[in-house]
């Protein structure tokens, strides 16, 4: 279950972070106001989590998959670099992530 509640998390992490491109310094008062929201919902939900994990773990996941969800929305949306690096390290990330959820207990 805190699998999932975390999953649902780097969700609402990417959501922030890509809301706060197109808030574009708060000049834009409705992707701002989607940028807060999905900021406290992610953080509420994160905490949620890391009630039944160790935080480390929980913050790695949560961090890893929303650098990874953003990276793919640029790349896919916003045009940005899908140099064959920048997708291999972004691969890295998903087997760390997959790496984390294999070895935790419970």
């Amino acid at each position: 279950m805190s699998w999932g509640i975390l999953l649902l998390a780097s969700f609402f992490e990417c959501t922030w972070a890509i809301s706060m491109k197109f808030a574009d310094g708060f000049r834009n008062l409705r992707w701002t106001i989607v940028m807060f929201i999905a900021m406290v919902v992610s953080m509420v939900l994160l905490a949620i989590a890391a009630r039944d994990m160790p935080m480390a773990t929980a913050y790695a996941v949560w961090t890893g998959l929303g650098a990874v969800g953003v990276a793919g929305f640029g790349m896919i949306r916003l045009g940005e670099s899908r140099s064959p690096a920048r997708i291999a390290c972004l691969g890295l990330i998903i087997i760390g992530v997959v790496g984390l959820r294999l070895s935790a207990t419970g």
